[in-house]
């Protein structure tokens, strides 16, 4: 069944589906989603959560015996799958059906689907006339949601901010709602007693890391902007900034640009692509991106990426800020480095 997702909160609490299909290419509300979904799972019981990426070379067969073994055992767990691939894939649209028919009381799962096509959704593999899967599909972020969504973690933090702040917040960030929330997370630790945000008290702010959020970082290697990139890098790893919104700062710009050169691959022109491009300012560096890179490129990147990730995780040896830089320098270059991983 669907589940929209602002409907989300109030379906969990009525029941928790033994599969979740989350699709779309927006990670901030991709990542709540999967949160509120956890959150509620581990009230009931499932307190261990694992999270498996999917590439080319997954292993689906391991997987699905794997996945037999904790239900013979009866272990309560959380499976998260986020595909890092550009699109599902015949074989996974098999794998994922068979979850949908046979499914343990004791597993839940938790797809991350790449953008779909709105033609893929009649596919069964999804779910839509399934009461075991719960379908969350996240659509393009706008202005109007992206205001929304600072409402509601405004909210959460209890401080008063008019709404020209507010459109402020929205205009400063241009759609990227990761750092818009780790914005209002510094406001709220700098506002102590005092619980009023003016626009002085934004300004401050907002003037001290505008040019230094991960989105940024992701932006000038694109661009290809060294002396950029060497700042906003050397902000972020000296303020400690959390490398996973780093990480999914880029899978995330990575995989928008994978899906618009496929699409320009499938016949649809660049200027269609463009016109739908939020905000204005972005076009020229999403213009740029498509001549820039390439579908085998970007997989590269993407790869890399989730060795980082790994690494991050402790699963692979290695500095992790050192790897972000290489990766960042790698792609204002255009030239893929060769990261050593053991």
């Amino acid at each position: 069944m669907q589940i929209y997702y602002n409907q989300l909160t109030n379906e969990l609490d009525k029941k928790i589906h033994p599969i979740y299909i989350i699709t779309g290419n927006e990670s901030y509300q991709e990542d709540t989603c999967t949160q509120k979904i956890i959150n509620k799972a581990q009230q009931t019981g499932f307190e261990e959560h694992e999270i498996l990426y999917v590439e080319k070379s997954f292993d689906w067969k391991s997987f699905e015996t794997t996945n037999s073994n904790l239900s013979l055992f009866s272990e309560k767990k959380i499976i998260e799958l986020r595909f890092l691939t550009k699109s599902v894939g015949i074989q996974a649209e098999k794998n994922i059906l068979e979850c949908t028919d046979s499914i343990s009381q004791d597993i839940i799962l938790i797809f991350r689907l790449p953008e779909l096509k709105a033609t893929e959704f009649r596919k069964k593999y999804l779910g839509l006339k399934n009461d075991n899967v719960g379908l969350i599909r996240i659509f393009p972020m706008t202005r109007k949601n992206m205001i929304d969504e600072i409402c509601i973690l405004i909210k959460k933090y209890n401080y008063k901010i008019d709404k020209n702040c507010i459109n402020y917040i929205a205009d400063m960030f241009e759609g990227n709602m990761v750092s818009a929330s780790q914005t209002l997370i510094k406001i709220d630790l700098m506002l102590g007693d005092k619980r009023e945000v003016d626009q002085n008290f934004l300004n401050k702010i907002l003037s001290e890391n505008t040019d230094y959020v991960a989105n940024n970082l992701v932006d000038y290697a694109i661009d290809g902007n060294l002396k950029k990139v060497n700042s906003c890098y050397s902000f972020l790893k000296n303020n400690d900034y959390p490398t996973q919104y780093i990480i999914w700062s880029f899978i995330r710009t990575l995989r928008s640009i994978l899906f618009y050169i496929e699409s320009i691959n499938e016949g649809k022109s660049k200027q269609e692509i463009l016109k739908n491009i939020w905000p204005y300012e972005r076009k020229n560096l999403v213009s740029n991106s498509i001549d820039k890179l390439s579908i085998k490129k970007i997989e590269s990147y993407i790869g890399v990426l989730v060795r980082i990730d790994m690494q991050s995780k402790g699963a692979l040896y290695g500095n992790i800020w050192d790897s972000i830089y290489d990766l960042s320098v790698s792609l204002a270059k255009n030239k893929l480095s060769v990261i050593k991983y053991t």
